[in-house]
Protein backbone atom coordinates (compact mmCIF):
# COMPACT_ATOMS: atom_id res chain seq x y z
CA UNK A 1 0.00 0.00 0.00
CA UNK A 2 1.58 3.24 -0.66
CA UNK A 3 1.95 5.55 2.33
CA UNK A 4 0.11 9.15 2.05
CA UNK A 5 2.08 12.25 3.42
CA UNK A 6 0.78 13.96 6.26
CA UNK A 7 -0.26 17.47 6.65
CA UNK A 8 -1.17 18.63 10.05
CA UNK A 9 -2.41 22.16 9.15
CA UNK A 10 -5.33 19.89 6.87
CA UNK A 11 -6.58 18.30 10.49
CA UNK A 12 -10.03 19.19 10.87
CA UNK A 13 -11.35 15.54 12.01
CA UNK A 14 -9.73 13.04 14.11
CA UNK A 15 -11.08 9.28 15.27
CA UNK A 16 -9.75 7.46 17.75
CA UNK A 17 -10.08 4.05 17.72
CA UNK A 18 -9.54 2.33 21.54
CA UNK A 19 -11.69 -1.20 21.60
CA UNK A 20 -10.64 -2.43 24.85
CA UNK A 21 -12.03 -1.89 28.67
CA UNK A 22 -12.75 0.38 30.94
CA UNK A 23 -8.75 1.01 32.14
CA UNK A 24 -7.68 0.37 28.51
CA UNK A 25 -9.77 3.34 27.73
CA UNK A 26 -8.96 5.73 30.75
CA UNK A 27 -5.09 5.22 29.67
CA UNK A 28 -6.00 6.58 26.28
CA UNK A 29 -7.08 9.93 28.02
CA UNK A 30 -3.50 11.95 27.68
CA UNK A 31 -3.62 10.87 24.29
CA UNK A 32 -6.86 12.89 23.59
CA UNK A 33 -5.42 15.56 25.42
CA UNK A 34 -2.23 15.62 23.52
CA UNK A 35 -4.45 15.66 20.27
CA UNK A 36 -6.32 18.51 21.52
CA UNK A 37 -3.53 20.45 22.14
CA UNK A 38 -1.80 19.88 18.64
CA UNK A 39 -5.13 20.33 16.67
CA UNK A 40 -7.07 22.53 18.91
CA UNK A 41 -9.67 23.68 16.47
CA UNK A 42 -10.95 19.80 15.11
CA UNK A 43 -13.60 18.21 16.19
CA UNK A 44 -12.01 14.42 17.91
CA UNK A 45 -14.31 11.78 18.13
CA UNK A 46 -13.35 8.51 19.99
CA UNK A 47 -15.24 4.77 19.27
CA UNK A 48 -14.99 2.46 21.98
CA UNK A 49 -16.50 -0.47 23.66
CA UNK A 50 -19.90 1.39 24.82
CA UNK A 51 -19.28 -0.37 28.64
CA UNK A 52 -16.59 2.25 28.74
CA UNK A 53 -18.92 5.16 27.48
CA UNK A 54 -18.49 6.85 31.04
CA UNK A 55 -15.26 6.78 31.60
CA UNK A 56 -15.01 9.71 28.87
CA UNK A 57 -17.98 11.40 29.83
CA UNK A 58 -17.16 15.31 30.67
CA UNK A 59 -13.64 15.03 28.51
CA UNK A 60 -12.90 18.41 27.67
CA UNK A 61 -10.74 17.08 25.36
CA UNK A 62 -13.76 14.78 23.40
CA UNK A 63 -16.42 16.07 21.05
CA UNK A 64 -18.10 12.87 19.85
CA UNK A 65 -17.78 9.27 21.44
CA UNK A 66 -18.90 6.79 19.17
CA UNK A 67 -20.27 3.19 20.89
CA UNK A 68 -19.27 -0.24 19.59
CA UNK A 69 -22.24 -2.15 20.88
CA UNK A 70 -19.70 -5.45 21.52
CA UNK A 71 -22.44 -7.32 23.38
CA UNK A 72 -25.19 -7.24 21.13
CA UNK A 73 -23.52 -6.61 17.89
CA UNK A 74 -20.27 -8.19 18.03
CA UNK A 75 -20.45 -10.94 15.85
CA UNK A 76 -22.70 -9.25 13.16
CA UNK A 77 -21.11 -8.58 9.85
CA UNK A 78 -23.91 -6.60 9.00
CA UNK A 79 -24.07 -4.04 12.09
CA UNK A 80 -20.26 -4.09 11.80
CA UNK A 81 -20.43 -3.01 8.06
CA UNK A 82 -22.79 -0.38 9.17
CA UNK A 83 -20.45 1.01 11.40
CA UNK A 84 -17.72 0.81 8.93
CA UNK A 85 -20.36 3.05 6.28
CA UNK A 86 -20.68 5.27 8.90
CA UNK A 87 -17.01 6.07 9.79
CA UNK A 88 -16.58 6.37 5.84
CA UNK A 89 -19.38 9.09 5.39
CA UNK A 90 -17.15 11.03 7.83
CA UNK A 91 -14.25 11.14 6.14
CA UNK A 92 -11.90 11.87 9.14
CA UNK A 93 -8.99 13.78 8.42
CA UNK A 94 -7.15 11.71 10.92
CA UNK A 95 -7.46 7.91 12.65
CA UNK A 96 -5.24 7.01 15.39
CA UNK A 97 -5.79 2.70 16.15
CA UNK A 98 -4.82 2.38 19.79
CA UNK A 99 -6.40 -1.14 19.53
CA UNK A 100 -4.33 -2.43 16.51
CA UNK A 101 -6.19 -5.99 16.26
CA UNK A 102 -8.15 -7.08 13.43
CA UNK A 103 -11.52 -5.57 13.98
CA UNK A 104 -10.19 -2.19 14.21
CA UNK A 105 -7.92 -2.39 11.60
CA UNK A 106 -10.66 -3.42 9.61
CA UNK A 107 -12.61 -0.29 10.69
CA UNK A 108 -9.71 2.03 10.01
CA UNK A 109 -9.45 0.71 6.24
CA UNK A 110 -13.18 0.71 5.71
CA UNK A 111 -13.64 4.36 7.03
CA UNK A 112 -10.95 5.37 4.92
CA UNK A 113 -9.64 8.35 6.73
CA UNK A 114 -6.96 11.01 5.36
CA UNK A 115 -4.28 9.73 7.30
CA UNK A 116 -3.46 6.75 9.13
CA UNK A 117 -1.20 5.99 12.45
CA UNK A 118 -1.31 3.88 15.03
CA UNK A 119 -0.04 0.40 16.56
CA UNK A 120 1.19 -1.96 14.73
CA UNK A 121 -0.06 -4.81 16.15
CA UNK A 122 -1.50 -8.32 14.92
CA UNK A 123 0.50 -8.07 12.16
CA UNK A 124 -2.61 -5.24 10.51
CA UNK A 125 0.26 -2.03 10.01
CA UNK A 126 0.65 -2.50 6.62
CA UNK A 127 -2.84 -0.46 6.93
CA UNK A 128 -1.35 2.23 8.35
CA UNK A 129 0.52 5.21 6.55
CA UNK A 130 2.57 5.75 9.77
CA UNK A 131 3.45 2.28 11.31
CA UNK A 132 4.36 2.40 15.37
CA UNK A 133 6.07 -0.77 16.78
CA UNK A 134 3.87 -2.24 19.25
CA UNK A 135 6.70 -2.52 22.32
CA UNK A 136 6.13 -5.00 25.69
CA UNK A 137 8.64 -2.73 27.75
CA UNK A 138 7.29 0.63 29.44
CA UNK A 139 4.03 2.24 30.77
CA UNK A 140 1.16 1.63 28.61
CA UNK A 141 0.22 5.25 28.88
CA UNK A 142 3.92 6.02 27.03
CA UNK A 143 3.24 3.60 24.85
CA UNK A 144 -0.10 4.92 23.33
CA UNK A 145 1.13 8.07 23.45
CA UNK A 146 3.96 7.17 21.27
CA UNK A 147 1.49 6.62 18.41
CA UNK A 148 0.70 10.37 18.34
CA UNK A 149 3.75 12.07 18.74
CA UNK A 150 4.43 11.27 15.58
CA UNK A 151 1.99 13.61 14.44
CA UNK A 152 3.74 16.16 16.53
CA UNK A 153 1.04 15.68 19.29
CA UNK A 154 2.51 15.39 22.81
CA UNK A 155 0.94 15.40 26.58
CA UNK A 156 1.87 18.06 28.90
CA UNK A 157 0.83 15.58 31.82
CA UNK A 158 0.53 12.18 31.12
CA UNK A 159 -1.77 11.09 33.32
CA UNK A 160 -5.44 9.40 32.65
CA UNK A 161 -8.33 11.56 34.08
CA UNK A 162 -12.08 10.92 34.62
CA UNK A 163 -13.90 13.81 35.44
CA UNK A 164 -16.65 14.55 38.08
CA UNK A 165 -19.50 16.78 37.95
CA UNK A 166 -20.76 18.09 41.94
CA UNK A 167 -23.34 16.95 41.40
CA UNK A 168 -21.70 13.38 40.91
CA UNK A 169 -19.88 13.81 43.79
CA UNK A 170 -23.23 14.69 45.99
CA UNK A 171 -24.54 11.76 44.96
CA UNK A 172 -21.31 9.37 46.31
CA UNK A 173 -21.91 11.31 49.19
CA UNK A 174 -25.38 9.91 49.50
CA UNK A 175 -24.66 6.12 48.58
CA UNK A 176 -21.98 6.40 51.46
CA UNK A 177 -24.77 8.00 53.81
CA UNK A 178 -27.20 5.05 52.96
CA UNK A 179 -24.18 2.24 53.51
CA UNK A 180 -23.60 3.58 56.96
CA UNK A 181 -20.83 6.28 56.59
CA UNK A 182 -21.32 9.60 58.53
CA UNK A 183 -20.24 12.70 56.20
CA UNK A 184 -16.62 13.67 56.38
CA UNK A 185 -16.04 10.13 57.58
CA UNK A 186 -12.40 8.69 56.71
CA UNK A 187 -12.76 5.13 55.28
CA UNK A 188 -11.03 3.03 52.89
CA UNK A 189 -12.09 1.73 49.84
CA UNK A 190 -11.34 -2.20 49.15
CA UNK A 191 -11.77 -3.57 45.59
CA UNK A 192 -11.58 -7.71 45.40
CA UNK A 193 -12.61 -8.03 41.92
CA UNK A 194 -10.69 -8.19 38.75
CA UNK A 195 -10.91 -9.81 35.30
CA UNK A 196 -9.82 -13.01 35.82
CA UNK A 197 -9.25 -15.08 39.17
CA UNK A 198 -5.82 -15.11 39.11
CA UNK A 199 -5.68 -11.47 39.58
CA UNK A 200 -7.46 -11.32 42.34
CA UNK A 201 -6.29 -11.35 46.52
CA UNK A 202 -7.90 -13.18 47.86
CA UNK A 203 -11.23 -12.35 49.62
CA UNK A 204 -10.44 -13.79 52.82
CA UNK A 205 -7.33 -11.51 53.81
CA UNK A 206 -9.60 -8.30 52.12
CA UNK A 207 -12.09 -9.19 54.66
CA UNK A 208 -9.18 -9.98 57.22
CA UNK A 209 -7.66 -6.15 56.05
CA UNK A 210 -10.88 -4.41 56.61
CA UNK A 211 -11.18 -5.99 60.43
CA UNK A 212 -7.58 -5.19 61.22
CA UNK A 213 -7.72 -1.25 59.49
CA UNK A 214 -10.60 -1.09 61.83
CA UNK A 215 -9.19 -2.59 65.19
CA UNK A 216 -5.56 -0.97 64.33
CA UNK A 217 -6.74 2.23 63.13
CA UNK A 218 -10.39 3.01 63.56
CA UNK A 219 -11.58 2.99 59.62
CA UNK A 220 -13.91 1.73 58.24
CA UNK A 221 -13.87 -0.02 55.00
CA UNK A 222 -16.19 0.14 51.66
CA UNK A 223 -16.13 -2.57 49.52
CA UNK A 224 -16.64 -1.94 46.01
CA UNK A 225 -17.58 -3.81 42.86
CA UNK A 226 -19.78 -4.79 39.84
CA UNK A 227 -22.85 -7.32 39.92
CA UNK A 228 -20.52 -10.03 38.80
CA UNK A 229 -18.38 -9.24 41.88
CA UNK A 230 -21.55 -9.38 44.70
CA UNK A 231 -20.05 -13.20 45.95
CA UNK A 232 -16.35 -11.88 46.61
CA UNK A 233 -17.67 -9.00 48.16
CA UNK A 234 -19.91 -10.68 50.50
CA UNK A 235 -17.50 -12.75 51.34
CA UNK A 236 -14.86 -9.76 52.04
CA UNK A 237 -17.69 -8.77 54.24
CA UNK A 238 -18.11 -11.97 56.22
CA UNK A 239 -14.67 -11.68 56.95
CA UNK A 240 -14.57 -7.94 58.19
CA UNK A 241 -16.58 -9.33 61.66
CA UNK A 242 -18.82 -6.13 60.50
CA UNK A 243 -16.12 -3.24 60.02
CA UNK A 244 -16.70 -3.45 56.45
CA UNK A 245 -20.31 -2.14 54.31
CA UNK A 246 -20.46 -3.75 50.84
CA UNK A 247 -21.10 -1.37 47.88
CA UNK A 248 -20.72 -4.02 45.23
CA UNK A 249 -23.09 -3.70 42.16
CA UNK A 250 -24.65 -0.56 43.54
CA UNK A 251 -22.11 2.07 42.05
CA UNK A 252 -22.00 3.31 38.69
CA UNK A 253 -18.48 3.73 36.79
CA UNK A 254 -19.12 7.47 38.10
CA UNK A 255 -20.57 7.20 41.55
CA UNK A 256 -17.46 4.75 41.87
CA UNK A 257 -15.26 7.06 41.30
CA UNK A 258 -16.95 9.94 43.48
CA UNK A 259 -16.73 7.27 46.30
CA UNK A 260 -13.08 6.74 45.80
CA UNK A 261 -12.94 10.51 45.33
CA UNK A 262 -14.03 11.06 48.73
CA UNK A 263 -12.31 8.06 50.52
CA UNK A 264 -8.97 8.26 52.26
CA UNK A 265 -7.40 5.41 50.35
CA UNK A 266 -7.96 2.75 47.79
CA UNK A 267 -7.01 -1.04 47.64
CA UNK A 268 -7.47 -3.12 44.85
CA UNK A 269 -6.14 -5.42 42.53
CA UNK A 270 -4.90 -4.31 39.16
CA UNK A 271 -7.75 -3.32 36.96
CA UNK A 272 -10.32 -1.30 36.07
CA UNK A 273 -11.23 0.92 39.23
CA UNK A 274 -7.98 0.55 40.87
CA UNK A 275 -7.10 2.92 38.04
CA UNK A 276 -10.04 4.78 38.04
CA UNK A 277 -9.36 5.42 41.82
CA UNK A 278 -6.16 7.08 41.07
CA UNK A 279 -7.26 9.03 38.28
CA UNK A 280 -9.14 11.04 41.35
CA UNK A 281 -6.16 11.67 43.19
CA UNK A 282 -7.25 8.98 45.96
CA UNK A 283 -3.81 7.47 47.37
CA UNK A 284 -4.05 3.83 46.02
CA UNK A 285 -2.80 0.31 47.58
CA UNK A 286 -2.06 -1.64 44.01
CA UNK A 287 -1.86 -5.96 44.43
CA UNK A 288 -0.07 -7.02 41.00
CA UNK A 289 0.45 -10.79 39.77
CA UNK A 290 -0.06 -11.73 36.65
CA UNK A 291 0.88 -8.08 34.86
CA UNK A 292 3.60 -6.17 35.58
CA UNK A 293 3.87 -2.54 37.46
CA UNK A 294 5.65 -1.57 34.90
CA UNK A 295 3.50 -1.66 31.92
CA UNK A 296 0.17 -1.01 33.61
CA UNK A 297 0.93 1.04 37.34
CA UNK A 298 -1.70 3.32 37.96
CA UNK A 299 -0.98 7.01 37.62
CA UNK A 300 -2.41 10.43 39.04
CA UNK A 301 -2.10 9.69 42.76
CA UNK A 302 0.18 8.13 45.87
CA UNK A 303 0.86 5.01 44.95
CA UNK A 304 1.89 1.73 47.03
CA UNK A 305 2.88 -1.35 44.37
CA UNK A 306 2.64 -4.94 45.90
CA UNK A 307 4.13 -7.41 43.38
CA UNK A 308 6.38 -10.63 44.22
CA UNK A 309 8.18 -10.37 40.79
CA UNK A 310 7.15 -13.83 40.20
CA UNK A 311 9.31 -15.26 37.45
CA UNK A 312 6.46 -16.50 35.01
CA UNK A 313 5.26 -13.03 34.79
CA UNK A 314 3.58 -11.49 32.48
CA UNK A 315 1.27 -14.13 31.48
CA UNK A 316 -1.69 -15.20 30.04
CA UNK A 317 -3.56 -15.67 33.04
CA UNK A 318 -5.61 -17.98 31.39
CA UNK A 319 -3.79 -20.97 33.19
CA UNK A 320 -1.56 -20.13 36.13
CA UNK A 321 1.22 -22.37 35.77
CA UNK A 322 2.32 -22.33 39.85
CA UNK A 323 -1.30 -23.51 41.34
CA UNK A 324 1.07 -24.16 44.39
CA UNK A 325 2.45 -20.73 44.71
CA UNK A 326 -0.10 -18.26 43.32
CA UNK A 327 1.55 -15.01 42.68
CA UNK A 328 -1.47 -13.48 44.31
CA UNK A 329 -1.22 -15.28 47.63
CA UNK A 330 2.32 -14.52 47.99
CA UNK A 331 0.86 -11.09 48.98
CA UNK A 332 0.57 -10.79 52.59
CA UNK A 333 -2.27 -8.96 54.63
CA UNK A 334 1.07 -7.71 56.84
CA UNK A 335 2.40 -6.48 53.99
CA UNK A 336 -1.02 -4.60 52.18
CA UNK A 337 -1.63 -3.14 55.80
CA UNK A 338 1.87 -1.91 56.17
CA UNK A 339 1.23 -0.25 52.67
CA UNK A 340 -2.24 1.24 53.66
CA UNK A 341 -1.14 2.94 56.71
CA UNK A 342 0.76 5.60 56.08
CA UNK A 343 -1.46 6.55 53.24
CA UNK A 344 -4.31 6.87 55.20
CA UNK A 345 -2.61 8.63 58.05
CA UNK A 346 -1.13 11.27 55.35
CA UNK A 347 -4.75 11.57 54.02
CA UNK A 348 -6.96 12.34 57.25
CA UNK A 349 -4.09 13.32 59.42
CA UNK A 350 -1.99 15.95 57.12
Amino acid sequence: MRLREFHAESVKSILVIRLYFLGDVLFSTPVTAALRTRFEDAHIAVLIKRRARDILKGNPHIDEVIEYDEVERYHSPVWLWRLALRLRRRRYDLVVDLTGDHRSSLLLAAADPGFRVGLNHSGMGFLLDRRIPYGSEGHIVDHLLSSVESVGAVAEDPVPVLILTEAEIVESRELLKGAGIAPDAPFVVLSPGANGRYRRWPAQRFGALAKTTWDRLGISSVVTGSAADLDVARTVVAGSSGTAVNLAGKTSIRTLAGVASLASAFVGNDSGPLHIAASQGTPVVALFGPSTPERYAPRGSVLRVLWTHPPCSPCSQKKCVRPDDPCMEAITMDEVLAALAPLIDARVRP
